[in-house]
């Protein structure tokens, strides 16, 4: 396979009907955990080093992962679901019911009555299978004819499976689908098999994974934006207190792609519509070094501050009223602290500070004690002048 049939085959498969998840009965709830962990996703490539990388929404099923923007040469596609509770069943995960275990036989009463024989078994019906999680994996996978390709389901919640080894995948993810008990594995072949047209090749359960992440459908953010602060802290530690603003830049980048649903005539127009690149994630690293190190300057505004003639001791408290409140940002504020903090901007943007700091900050608390009497000044003032610092 060339390079450019790497790439041609993605546009190809891309633009079959019926291959793009659309949405659904997940609604707009599921598609920010789509769109969460997409963005935890990059974070994981980034962190790993990976030379190049391309997610593509809603191009095939939820998300597609390439190796490189424009030189692909395998292929990841994710079907990425929340669940609010409960784990995923077999017939959720594959349209089919669950094999039936052998009866033990009854004991014979006597020598001379015979056991009943068997009630003959009725065939599994597989006509749900092609619009199951796993069977619309499997048809996204058979579309691709060179480039290697693997399908993935990542959820929060556990898939309620027997493994082979006497697992169950509930309590044993990440597993692959050939690691499933016998008899499940040998059901869900002949149903992926159905799928294909006469002569197609014996499904092959190894191409196709579960795994869970520990993303809450309720607060997607946070893994996310602990994986950012490890990162930044990595490569631009002076700007490690704003990993909640970059994950949620990233996630409004990304989700304005799964809304493009048009049929695209090139790759390049394809990246363009809904892919997402490390080159983007890079730049959107990048612009992080041209927004102010809000500690730098709060640090410069508590020196001057303390020249004016603060007392030290309200300037220790400040400091540390501020790092609870950056360490607030990175697991989510309190509706209290968004107010302060909308408060902080509208009352510095419609006030100029003069020479001195002294006069401006004080009056920025007599407004605050005004609206919040109930907390403490040194909160007050240390949340003014992480607000006030870059505005």
């Amino acid at each position: 396979m060339t390079i450019a049939k790497g790439a041609a085959e993605v546009l190809l498969v891309a633009n079959k009907p019926g291959l793009t998840e659309t949405g659904g009965g997940h609604g707009a709830k599921g598609v920010d955990f789509q769109r969460w962990w997409a963005v935890l996703r990059m974070l994981e490539l980034e962190q790993s080093n990976a030379p190049d990388f391309l997610l593509l929404f809603e191009a095939v099923q939820d998300v597609t992962e390439l190796d490189s923007v424009s030189v692909p040469t395998k292929a990841a596609i994710y079907q990425v679901k929340k669940k609010d509770d409960g784990t995923w069943s077999w017939s959720m995960l594959t349209g089919i019911s669950a094999p039936k275990r052998p009866k033990a036989a009854k004991k014979v009463k006597s020598a001379a009555s015979a056991p009943a024989a068997p009630k003959p078994t009725a065939a599994p019906s597989f006509d749900k299978v092609g619009d199951s999680i796993i069977g619309k994996l499997h048809l996204s996978l058979t579309a691709f004819e060179k480039l290697p390709v693997e399908g993935i389901f990542i959820s929060n919640a556990g898939c309620d499976v027997p493994l082979a080894s006497g697992a169950n995948a509930a309590t044993s993810l990440p597993c692959a689908l050939s690691d499933l008990a016998t008899d499940h594995a040998q059901i869900l072949t002949d149903a992926l098999h159905t799928l294909g047209a006469a002569g197609a090749p014996i499904p092959d359960l190894k191409r196709v994974r579960l795994a869970r992440v520990a993303i809450h459908p309720d607060n997607p953010s946070a893994p996310t934006v602990t994986k950012a602060l490890e990162l930044l802290t990595q490569r631009s530690p002076g700007h490690a207190a704003q990993a909640q603003a970059f994950v949620e830049s990233l996630v409004m980048k990304v989700s304005a792609l799964g809304r493009r649903t048009a049929t695209c005539a090139t790759f390049a127009d394809l990246v363009k519509e809904r892919g997402f690149s490390r080159a983007e994630f890079h730049s959107a690293l990048s612009s992080l070094a041209t927004i102010p190190d809000r500690n730098a300057l709060f640090e410069s505004w508590l020196t001057k501050l303390q020249q004016e003639g603060f007392d030290f001791r309200v300037l220790t408290t400040m400091r540390m009223a501020a790092a609870r409140a950056a360490a607030e940002r990175l697991t989510g504020a309190s509706p209290e602290a968004f107010e302060i903090d909308a408060f902080c901007d509208s009352w510095a943007q419609a006030n100029a500070c003069g020479p001195d700091l002294k006069p401006y900050v004080d009056a920025a608390l007599v407004a605050m004690k005004a609206r919040f009497g109930q907390v403490r000044d040194e909160e007050l003032l240390a949340r003014f002048v992480m607000r006030a610092v870059t505005i």
